[in-house]
């Protein structure tokens, strides 16, 4: 029974272990063990009460030995009952005890990467409005994406809020909800901008976006001289000023990426 108990104790670390490393094979030989020492514990825990029983002297014949008998058939009985009784019981509890906690950890197992299946959706939609509004050609490209009073780029932005709140806390399901709803704005904010690009904007005022954008465009070729450069800047600023609101993102981008910083002025 003591060899079983060993094996069913053994058997289940091993499945912990398994588990913990994504180890099937370890994990399988755990199961394996737990069940083999079960079976093994009642088994030879029965047999062993069983011989006991047999051996005992039979009621009413003398024993050989000298000093009186301790137990009879019926206490053989007994024992056989009680050992086996006691040897079932606590493999059986050791074994589900193995199973829960393994149960267990599957759950925060699951849990953990469904989060950070969440996660990095979130992360990809934030990233991609980012670098949206880091790339002054993108924005000029489909400029609704980044003006809130666009009621698609508005929902957008609070389904961004959400999400980010729904992030901090611990229900998973309020999360995903938070997520599901952010790509589903976010697809519909980006086709609404690719569709609409400047065509909200009058014609003389479309005119000088398009030239402000192949002024951005001089301005962001490195091939290009630095008085170039800051000239064909300084032209799209002024072009584009009273049209649109380039995004503080896209002015840092120019301004420190690229080098083109002009006197403060705002976009």
């Amino acid at each position: 029974m003591s060899g079983g108990v060993v094996a069913a104790v053994v058997g289940f670390f091993m499945a912990v272990m398994g588990r913990q490393a994504e180890d099937a094979y370890m994990a399988r030989r755990g199961v394996s063990l737990i069940v083999q020492g079960v079976f093994f514990g009642i088994a030879f825990s029965g047999v062993g009460a069983a011989t006991r029983w047999v051996l005992a002297p039979p009621d009413g014949k003398p024993s050989p030995d000298p000093e009186p008998a301790e137990s009879g058939g019926d206490s053989g009985l007994v024992d056989l009952l009680l050992w086996g009784g006691l040897a079932l019981g606590g493999l059986t509890v050791a074994a589900l005890a193995g199973w829960g906690a393994w149960r267990a950890r599957r759950r925060r197992i699951a849990k953990r990467r469904r989060r950070q299946a969440l996660e990095r959706s979130h992360d990809m939609v934030a990233a991609a409005y980012g670098d949206y509004l880091a790339d002054v050609l993108e924005w000029l490209d489909r400029p609704a994406l980044g003006d809130v009073s666009v009621p698609a780029t508005a929902a957008l932005v609070q389904a961004l809020a959400a999400a980010d709140d729904a992030r901090l806390g611990d229900d998973i399901e309020d999360y995903q909800q938070a997520v599901a709803v952010l790509r589903t704005a976010w697809q519909a904010a980006d086709d609404h901008a690719r569709r609409t690009g400047l065509r909200q904007l009058p014609r003389a005022e479309r005119r000088a976006a398009e030239q402000a954008r192949k002024l951005l465009t001089t301005a962001l070729n490195s091939s290009g001289s630095e008085h170039e450069r800051r000239s064909a800047y300084a032209k799209a600023r002024d072009l584009l000023d009273g049209i649109l609101v380039v995004p503080p993102q896209a002015v840092a981008t120019l301004e420190n990426s690229y080098r083109l910083a002009l006197t403060p002025k705002t976009l």
